[in-house]
């Protein structure tokens, strides 16, 4: 659990949707845009300032703007960018919602929802990603996900929630399987797909959470698939936090001596270089505090697939300058996205929450903390990415919140978003908070390519750069 005792769902059920509801304060844009740089014809890397493009999610007819949400993005070509998320009718379920940029206009193509989307209580995709412009993957969640119950250790509110991926082949997007984790004691968990990495034809990967709702509070653990030519298999990974069994520890069943603890685990962002290359993200703690009421902070948790097995890879966790309430400088650290170039260069971002960004890129064989700046949030107490229903949601004011994208060009050329845009020069992060004078909200998903620049989306926001 994280340090204000909720639940942890509404983080983890998708990074593409933690904070998809936050808007951004807006104010002017950053002291001197972020420039790039792109390929010239010739090979050599020239510089070159963004231009940005603010437009907005198509809605469809009878539906809501309000409850319209773009929460990812793949640009496949100039002339080829996908974007997914959900919509809803007022006070209808939410559905899946598939955009495409054709190099001119976007459109809405269709996709189905599964045959128990209306019994689940929805139906919502949370990221996508292209091997080519007939092979496109994107899933999400079957169920509906409220925000959190105001009540410390009330479970989560969630209709219900199993795992949901969909597949381009040129002319169609269709349903394919993915399993489910099986109830355990009497428990059905909940099973979220936060993030997909396509990277070859017959080599997807998938991961996301599995929550357990048990007395204790909520539980969370890894939830990793592979996509191999012919179906979904669920994959095991690591866990740094190996006491069995996480899902049915009762007060009355712990052995006199043993340990009370429950730790939770999450990972929530996936990028390849290549199929013997891939890199997970995410967190851990090592204890919830259901036995003492003093939980643990979550901790960064960072996996790397080989070609043959998974491995957890060490990464730092930040330390706060100033001590929270608690007396604790130790904040919990969690990185919900993560992006490769073909070369290898690699970032992890997320939160060093309550209040920071967190930045971490891979050197050599290690991970460095990249330094990154605070944020300030009014409207609720907390971090943000936790409100009571019928409360004023959080204002994000200008300065850098919890990261929940990131795309990685080259050694110099990254880019990553939330309430702002950060862009990586080769020597430190320089932020956008607006475009064109305009707030852009909260934004999800990134995807960029040398030849069709930037792309990111969040809310009914959608911004691109030709130049990226």
């Amino acid at each position: 659990m994280l340090k204000n005792e909720q639940p942890f769902l509404p983080l983890a059920a998708a990074a593409a949707l933690l904070l998809v509801s936050c808007s951004s304060s807006g104010g002017g844009s950053a002291p001197g845009s972020p420039t790039s740089r792109a390929s010239s014809g010739g090979g050599s890397e020239t510089s070159c300032a963004a231009t940005w493009q603010l437009s907005h999610a198509l809605v469809p007819s009878g539906d809501s703007a309000a409850s319209t949400d773009l929460a990812g993005v793949a640009a496949v070509s100039p002339t080829d960018v996908w974007a997914v998320g959900s919509t809803s009718s007022t006070g209808a379920a939410q559905q899946t919602l598939v955009e495409r940029w054709d190099g001119t206009s976007w459109s809405i193509v269709a996709a189905p929802d599964p045959g128990n989307t209306g019994s689940l209580g929805g139906a919502q995709l949370t990221a996508v990603s292209a091997v080519s412009a007939d092979d496109v993957w994107a899933v999400g969640y079957i169920g509906s996900l409220a925000p959190p119950s105001t009540t410390a250790g009330a479970p989560s509110t969630a209709v219900a929630a199993q795992t949901l991926s969909e597949h381009w082949n040129g002319r169609s997007w269709s349903i394919v399987g993915v399993p489910d984790i099986a109830a355990r004691d009497g428990v059905t968990p909940l099973d979220v797909l936060t993030s997909v990495q396509a990277v070859s034809q017959d080599d997807v990967w998938a991961v996301g959470i599995t929550e357990w709702d048990l007395d204790q509070g909520v539980v969370v653990q890894p939830l990793v698939a592979q996509w191999t030519g012919a179906y979904w298999t669920l994959v095991d990974v690591p866990d740094p936090e190996p006491l069995p069994p996480d899902w049915a520890l009762e007060d009355a069943q712990v052995p006199v001596g043993a340990s009370a603890a429950v730790g939770s685990a999450a990972l929530l962002g996936i990028a390849a270089s290549s199929v013997d290359d891939v890199w997970t993200v995410g967190g851990y703690e090592a204890d919830m505090g259901a036995a003492t009421g003093n939980a643990s902070p979550w901790e960064t948790l960072t996996e790397h697939w080989d070609g043959s097995s998974w491995s957890i890879v060490p990464a730092p966790d930040a330390t706060l300058p100033e001590p929270l309430s608690d007396g604790s400088t130790q904040p919990d650290d969690l990185l919900m996205a993560t992006g490769e170039a073909a070369a290898g260069d690699l970032w992890a971002v997320g939160g060093a929450l309550p209040g920071s960004a967190l930045t971490l890129r891979q050197s050599g064989d290690s991970w460095n903390l990249v330094p990154s700046l605070a944020v300030a949030v009014s409207g609720v107490g907390g971090w943000p990415g936790y409100w009571a229903p019928g409360a004023h949601q959080p204002t994000f004011l200008p300065g850098v919140s919890p990261l929940v994208g990131v795309v990685t060009l080259s050694s110099t050329d990254a880019w990553a978003v939330g309430a702002v845009i950060l862009h990586w020069n080769g020597d430190s992060w320089q932020a956008l908070y607006a475009v064109n004078g305009h707030p852009f909200g909260y934004l999800t998903g990134v995807s960029a390519t040398r030849a069709g620049g930037l792309w990111a989306v969040g809310g009914t926001t959608i911004v691109h750069s030709p130049c990226a």
